[in-house]
This record gives C-alpha cells, structure tokens and sequence, in this order.
C-alpha cells in the first residue's frame, strides 16, 4: 500500500513540475486555458485524480484559478511567495533585483515591528532587544555568519513577543521559508561597508534603549539599504546563484 501511494505522489509531483515550470516559463499566458483533465491525463499517462491534484496544487499556488468554464492561467502578480525559489532555479529573474526587493520588504517589516515593539516595550524588555543587537555587531566583527542569522533572527522575536503582531510573524516566516532559506552567497560577495553597518546598528541600540521609535525605525531601515545599495552595484551574472543559506 505504502508503495502504491508513493509512486501516485511521485507522478503528482512529476506532473507538477512541468505544469509549473511551462506556466511559469510563459509557455502558457495569462487568461490562456490549460487543457483539459483529459488531454493532460492522456499528456502525462495519468489517471484524472493525479490530474485534479496537480490542478489543485498550481490552484494553491495561485498560478491558475478553476471556473466552470476550465482552467485559466493567472498573471504571475497574482502568485504566492512560493512561486519564488521555483523562479530563480529557472533562472527567469534576476537574483540581484530579487534580494534588493526582499530587503526592502523586511527593512519596512522591521522597522514597523521595532516601532510596535518599542510603543509597548518596558526598561528592562528594551535593554533585552539592545543585547540582541550587541550580538549582531559582534557577529559583523568576528565574521561569524552563524552568529549573525541567529541574532537577527533572536532581534525579530524579541520584538515580535512584545508587540505580539501575528501577522508580521507570518510573513516574516513566509519569506525566510520562501526566500531566504533558498538561497547561498558563497560566490555572491557584495562590497558592503562594514562600519557603515555597525554604525547602523549602534545607532539602532542607542534609540531602542532611549526609547526613540523614530531613530530605531529609520536605523533599521538604513541597516537594509546599506544592504540593499551594496547588492545592486553587483554584476548581473553575479546573482545568479541559488542555494539554501540566509542573507540578512
């Protein structure tokens, strides 16, 4: 039984590849019909279930919606975040441009959760969040990127239990799952000032203990686009690469 139920996902999964791949290659565009149960069962010499799963699975990944009328593609801005890491394997967008706006989508995300945090926050909670910062310039000085997405990682939550903004957890989660976690930067080495990013993060410790929302948001802000800058000065044929470590 295990094995019969194995090989039905192997074929899904299989069928779901291609489809996915051919939509999101342009193969079929936007508004156009996929074909039919039939036509694709008889394509991938599948049963019609294994079709309907693969139509639910693209459906979910908001690649392609089910009318009465059949099967429509769907233009890719109305996609999930879980189109992305299948997007750079193809190669269909540029990694560099990618990471640039990741950057920006977090540097707001956290610049809008230390605020929050920071409106709710006691003495004791702030000197807390600012311990985590010590450990991100810590880890920028001792060169241990092990260190530094712990702590980044530890800054977030540490804000997140304060304000306790469900959403934000999610979609921070969704792009550390979707994106982050996807891709490597060992030959992606951008020339980033490091002194220019610990001097954003003492200047994100120094607001965070005083309690300046404003000087905090606008820290963590730049800390990004100190990031964000060094990554658009590479060469296109640099960010090309994909892998599974974290960036920030």
């Amino acid at each position: 039984m295990e094995e019969i139920v194995s090989t039905a996902t192997s074929k899904v999964d299989e069928i779901l590849v291609v489809l996915r791949t051919e939509i999101l290659r342009g193969q079929y565009r936007s508004g156009e019909r996929l074909p039919s149960e039939r036509d694709l069962s008889a394509r991938f010499e599948s049963n019609r279930g294994a079709i309907r799963e693969v139509i639910k699975k693209l459906e979910q990944l908001g690649l392609i919606e089910v009318n009465p009328g059949g099967v429509r593609v769907l233009p890719i801005e109305a996609a999930t975040l879980e189109i992305v890491p299948h997007l750079m394997d193809l190669g269909t967008i540029d990694q560099r441009q990618l990471i640039a706006q990741v950057l920006d989508v977090l540097g707001t995300l956290m610049a809008l959760s230390v605020n929050s945090a920071l409106a709710l926050s006691t003495q004791a909670q702030r000197e807390d969040i600012a311990i985590a910062v010590d450990s991100l310039i810590s880890s920028i000085d001792k060169n241990d990127e092990k260190q530094h997405r712990e702590s980044f990682k530890l800054l977030g939550e540490k804000m997140l239990d304060i304000h306790g903004n469900l959403i934000l957890r999610l979609i921070g989660n969704g792009i550390r799952t979707q994106f982050i976690a996807h891709i490597r930067h060992e030959n992606l080495n951008p020339n980033i000032d490091l002194n220019r990013i610990k001097g954003s993060l003492a200047d994100l410790r120094k607001a965070i203990l005083v309690n300046n929302s404003t000087d905090a948001s606008f820290a963590i802000s730049h800390h990004f686009k100190l990031m964000k800058d060094a990554i658009l000065t590479l060469p296109t044929d640099k960010s090309n690469l994909t892998g599974d470590g974290e960036n920030a």
